[in-house]
């Protein structure tokens, strides 16, 4: 099964919980990955120095192409370097993290492992801390990954655009909207009640 979205309504309760747990690094890693779509393994390589811009929080983050899927395969020279603005919930849970970790080595991971903190946290603990923190909340953790962060942005963007499939495939930087169908779940009820509305 694919991994699915993370609610609106469990998007808060897992920030909440990481607040009231004095979480930084997991609220900043769920903000982020939620708030600018980027991959698992995109969201690890980011440094303090991507999002830092001294005493301030970047209002953008740019990933270069060694960063991204694909940036360092065969088909990299395809791959482009990706852009995405900072929202305000973003950048607040960024500068909260910062504050924590400090922003004296700017090559410091912004995501380091709960013991040192110096080195970067990998997949799997990523994973793990996801749906640990889901089980605590409550929340169904069966098809939850670290992928539901960028379905969360898919659908979000998706629902923000007007349903416009086009502009959610650039903004999560597919090579193909087929891709991007794949990841917005469909409503069976929802639909059902379209082709009722329709079918009159």
């Amino acid at each position: 099964m694919s991994a699915r979205p993370f609610t609106e309504p469990e998007y808060f309760s897992l920030m909440t919980h990481f607040a009231s747990h004095g979480r930084t690094r997991d609220a900043a890693l769920l903000a982020l990955g939620c708030g600018t779509g980027f991959r698992i393994q995109e969201l690890l390589a980011v440094t303090v120095d991507h999002v830092g811009q001294g005493e301030a929080v970047a209002h953008e983050i740019t990933l270069a192409r060694r960063d991204l899927k694909g940036g360092q395969g065969a088909y990299r020279k395809t791959v482009r370097s990706r852009r995405v603005p900072l929202g305000e919930g973003v950048r607040k849970a960024l500068a909260v993290h910062l504050a924590a970790i400090g922003i004296d080595d700017p090559a410091r991971p912004l995501f380091g492992t709960s013991r040192s903190g110096e080195a970067g946290m990998d997949r799997s603990q990523a994973f793990r801390m996801l749906v640990a923190a889901c089980l605590a909340c409550g929340i169904d953790a069966a098809r939850i990954s670290t992928h539901s962060m960028r379905k969360t942005f898919a659908r979000r963007v998706y629902d923000a655009s007007g349903h416009d499939l086009i502009r959610t495939q650039r903004a999560l930087g597919h090579s193909s909207p087929v891709t991007t169908a794949r990841y917005l779940e469909t409503d069976a009820d929802a639909l059902d009640r379209l082709i009722l509305d329709i079918a009159a």
